[in-house]
């Protein structure tokens, strides 16, 4: 029962255009008490005195605008006019070249698990572009980010060795998942220095500046993870707010590869050097500017996920969702879906915000992209035989075709890919080192479309592979996906055990009956990793090796997994989700491969992709 060519990239265009669903991303069902309010009121005079400022951010998605930047700003800033305007709210534009493109990289620096974030410290380097010439000296900003504003304001950020430095604390408004307005302090210290004084870029590097990063009980030989983005940037006017001088607009577009296609754009307006209690009048028109022109009439404009990310460009691209509960927010006039796992293994740090999310885990981007997974604008190709199943319209599976990845996407659906030979990828005969996953790739490998080219590049919940199994002569589901659930620690046997289940509900698999589920610890954080291994349920595909770990979620019917007999597991800090980014072009490579360690087939696919 194999799809005919025509038919199967019909099937891969109406898929596309399923997964593209519209989202109202902003919608809170009532109105919202002063956000600033509650703010003073949890922290009253002089707790927040050093604090100076506010900056309100909001994140548009890219494909609501042009696929022109120049073209889409405009757009953007147009539209940001006419709101306010329509609203009797006043924007004022600039003179000369309001939206001349400031171009930039900012590169974000964490151990590979996020250490740093999860002791409340976040690293950046600034690098400004002039005649298409990087600067140098570069700036360095690190940042202290707690729940709470006390904590965050203790924190010191002493900067040493430099001639000059800024330390600075604000507010940061944007809109949090239940559509209302959330608020977080931010402390942080900004220093310029010769990028070759960072060195190799380890914590000692940065420590030698900030002594205080050398007392998080990391040692100084700690390297930290570079996570760059693009940055392109016009100021095109302000927002005039009562009782200050009119508050600047910044906008930005966000790419993962220079002159890439942007992945997210964002506008932000914000005031500083004030005493944070006496401008309540101020407080509260930048409010309703966010609420009545951002949300009221922009909405739709607003990224799917805008309000996981509080608004924040790096939240997002570092995928660190905003508390369930924000230091000085208001409460929520929502109230979100709890996780009703009956155990603690939904793991993620921040509550579930809604049922797919307890489901099937957070929409997230994907890890990494390679090299030739994208165009040279970098958009993310789609696997022209994208299925996307439904009762109606049920996917097809074809032994021949086999193995396939299947992928939730963000509004709940199941797509499904086989693994194709990619246009642009290549074939290895003597092997190769891949460097996005530190892998060694056996001769005679080819490079296939992955898990990221059933969603084009865009978020997504746990995925996996359907993969037959010669010896049972079935088909066999697992949790196998470097993208999409190696590096959330929120995936779960339970989110299987859910996706398996739908797949079984929309997936023909023609004469081919169902198999065995697997959830593969490699594919799983550390703390539910060595939680599970404690279990008498574990299997091993050698067990005198204790060879990849796994455990046996289903059978070929009804579910053999009970979540009560599993040991508990705390919620960890989420894991490192890095911005996706094109890899360089890995050389072919005559390296002797590690010893093989024989795996049973129904386990995992070879490729971990």
């Amino acid at each position: 029962m194999k799809l005919k060519p025509i038919l199967r990239i019909l099937t891969g265009f109406v898929a596309a255009v399923m997964l593209a669903a519209p989202v109202h991303p902003l919608f809170a069902k009532e109105a919202q008490a002063p956000l600033y309010a509650s703010t003073i009121a949890k922290y009253p005079a002089p707790m927040l005195s050093d604090v100076d400022g506010r900056e309100y951010k909001i994140l548009f998605d890219p494909a609501k605008t042009s696929a022109d930047m120049a073209t889409a700003f405009k757009d953007l800033w147009d539209k940001i006019k006419a709101a306010a305007a329509k609203q009797g709210m006043q924007v004022t534009e600039k003179d000369k070249n309001p939206l001349a493109i400031e171009f930039s990289t900012k590169e974000y620096f964490d151990t590979a698990d996020q250490a740093l974030w999860g002791k409340g410290y976040l690293i950046r380097i600034t690098t400004r572009y002039k005649d298409g010439k990087p600067g140098d000296p570069v700036a360095v900003t690190v940042k202290a980010v707690f729940d709470d504003a006390g904590k965050t304001l203790a924190v010191p950020l002493a900067v040493v060795g430099v001639d000059k430095s800024k330390t600075e604390a604000e507010e940061n408004v944007g809109f949090g998942p239940d559509g209302t307005l959330r608020g977080y302090i931010e402390k942080g210290s900004s220093f310029s220095v010769p990028l070759a004084s960072l060195g190799k870029f380890t914590l000692g590097d940065f420590g030698k500046y900030m002594p205080e990063l050398l007392k998080l009980g990391l040692p100084p030989d700690t390297p930290l993870k570079s996570t760059r983005a693009y940055s392109y940037r016009v100021r095109p006017g302000a927002v005039v707010l009562p009782g200050i001088a009119p508050s600047g607009v910044s906008m930005e577009a966000w790419s993962r590869t220079e002159g890439g296609a942007p992945f997210l754009y964002d506008f932000s307006f914000g005031y500083s050097d004030l005493d944070f209690y006496a401008v309540a009048s101020t407080h509260a028109a930048g409010e309703q500017f966010m609420i009545k022109v951002l949300k009221d009439e922009l909405g739709a404009l607003a990224s799917p996920d805008s309000g996981k990310w509080g608004g924040s460009k790096v939240r997002q691209m570092m995928n660190r969702p905003v508390p369930a509960v924000v230091a000085g927010a208001a409460a929520p006039a929502t109230k979100p879906v709890e996780a009703k796992a009956p155990v603690g293994f939904n793991t993620s740090a921040t509550a579930p915000v809604n049922a797919l999310d307890v489901r099937f885990g957070y929409a997230v981007p994907p890890a990494y992209i390679k090299h030739y997974e994208a165009d040279k604008t970098g958009k993310v190709l789609i696997n022209p035989y994208l299925q996307v199943a439904s009762k109606d319209f049920p996917a097809v599976l074809v032994v021949k075709e086999a193995p396939y990845n299947w992928v939730i996407d963000a509004n709940g659906n199941v797509a499904i890919i086989p693994e194709a030979a990619h246009p642009y990828g290549r074939l290895y005969p003597n092997g190769f080192f891949r460097p996005e996953d530190q892998s060694v790739r056996k001769p005679g490998t080819r490079e296939n479309y992955g898990h990221v080219s059933a969603l084009a590049g865009m978020p997504g919940r746990i995925s996996g592979e359907i993969l037959y199994d010669k010896d049972t002569n079935t088909w066999v589901i697992n949790n196998k996906s470097g993208r999409y659930t190696k590096h959330n620690p929120d995936r779960s046997p339970e989110q299987l055990v859910n996706a398996a289940t739908t797949i079984r509900e929309v997936v023909d698999p023609g004469k081919t009956p169902w198999g065995q589920v697997f959830f593969l610890l490699e594919y799983s954080s550390d703390e539910m990793r060595a939680a599970l291994l404690t279990s008498p349920k574990i299997q091993y595909d050698d067990p005198v090796k204790k060879a990849r770990p796994h455990l046996i979620v289903m059978g070929g019917g009804a579910t053999t997994f009970k979540p009560e007999e599993m040991p508990k597991v705390a919620a960890p800090t989420p894991a490192t989700v890095a911005a996706p980014a094109a890899a360089a072009a890995p050389a072919d490579s005559g390296a002797a491969k590690p010893a093989k360690v024989r795996k049973a087939k129904a386990a995992q696919n070879d490729d971990p992709s």
